[in-house]
């Protein structure tokens, strides 16, 4: 099942008839123009001489206009073999999209690795098998992205995928993820229960070798994010909560009713909890611009847990939710040091 909250997002419509073409256009074109526009910043480096940063951004900007113009034009193809989309929802055609997907993921996260300079390291702790419920971390430019074609690319999965509507604006992300059974929220839905009854429905029908990946935190990572979290816990009549959110440094208080709607659904799941650190500090585009090339090791983690060992109640579910958020944020806490102990020697 596929499920769209509003807010904020243009009709599906407009979309196709004006946003499609329009990016299409102008990503093709500038994939034709891109060795000019890359010798371009290369130059304009060459007088800047501060460790390529515009050949660094602006190329990884060139990189995901290829990305968009190549993807988009792939769509198309699979729209066209699955007779118009009178095929689109067969598993066939359901996996062709996944493995395109996971394509794209993979020209995405090296264009991020090489032009960021960063190297991202997830050691296999554990085979899991069955179908995965993911709580993954969220912060930092393109870690959902890591996390997708991990999955994907190497663990050979079937990917589902929880995430916020804002996503709808990139036409290759709208077309790819309106074909698979991702569904897409608002931070403040009009109708939370149909939003819920959908995260229990993608999770309800994963296959053995599916993995849903959901983010409790719903969005990166930001200062004024945590602050705004940590007061609303407060202003919900929660200060136990909001305490204890206080004292979780590195990460947002997760929101559970996703969370429990999932686990809910089904009681044959493994749940696998994903973190990482690394690109945390990297919550906008002047602090991406005034760290780049970053020169570091993105670490991540992870460890799973039977979902019978996850309390069945709701509250208690809730509850667990937070507990084991904790320990995400003291995993941040214990190597964080690791990474940003040694300041990138810059060019001058």
């Amino acid at each position: 099942m596929i499920g769209i909250s509003g807010g904020g997002v243009p009709p599906r419509w407009l979309r196709l008839l004006l946003t499609t073409p329009l990016v299409y256009v102008g990503s093709a074109f500038v994939t034709l123009i891109s060795p000019a526009l890359f010798l371009i910043l290369v130059l304009i480096d060459l007088v800047d001489r501060k460790s390529w940063r515009f050949s660094r951004v602006g190329g990884l900007g060139i990189s995901m206009c290829v990305a968009e113009f190549v993807g988009l034009t792939t769509l198309f193809v699979l729209w066209v073999a699955s007779g118009f989309g009178l095929a689109m929802r067969t598993e066939p055609f359901q996996r062709a999209h996944n493995k395109v997907f996971g394509w794209w993921l993979e020209f995405v996260t090296r264009a991020l690795r090489f032009f960021l300079d960063f190297e991202f390291v997830l050691p296999t702790t554990e085979r899991v098998t069955g179908p995965i419920l993911t709580f993954a971390r969220h912060a930092g430019p393109g870690d959902a992205f890591l996390l997708a074609r991990t999955v994907i690319q190497d663990y050979h999965r079937q990917l589902r995928m929880l995430g916020a509507n804002k996503l709808l604006w990139d036409p290759f992300m709208n077309h790819m993820m309106l074909r698979l059974p991702y569904h897409f929220c608002d931070p403040n839905p009009k109708d939370p229960a149909a939003d819920l009854l959908a995260v229990a429905d993608m999770c309800a029908t994963m296959d053995d070798d599916s993995v849903m990946i959901v983010f409790p935190e719903g969005g990166n990572w930001t200062p004024g994010r945590w602050e705004g979290a940590i007061e609303r816990l407060e202003s919900r009549g929660r200060p136990d909560l909001a305490a204890r959110a206080t004292e979780m440094k590195h990460v947002l208080p997760p929101r559970s009713a996703g969370a429990v709607a999932a686990l809910q659904a089904r009681d044959d799941l493994t749940v696998v909890f994903v973190v990482h650190v690394g690109l945390e500090d990297l919550y906008s585009l002047k602090e991406i611009w005034k760290k780049v090339p970053l020169r570091r090791k993105v670490q991540a983690t992870y460890w799973s847990i039977p979902r019978d060992e996850i309390p069945s109640d709701p509250t208690e579910m809730s509850a667990w939710l937070f507990d084991q958020w904790e320990l995400v944020d003291q995993w941040i806490g214990n190597n964080k040091s690791e990474v940003f102990s040694s300041p990138p020697d810059l060019d001058t």
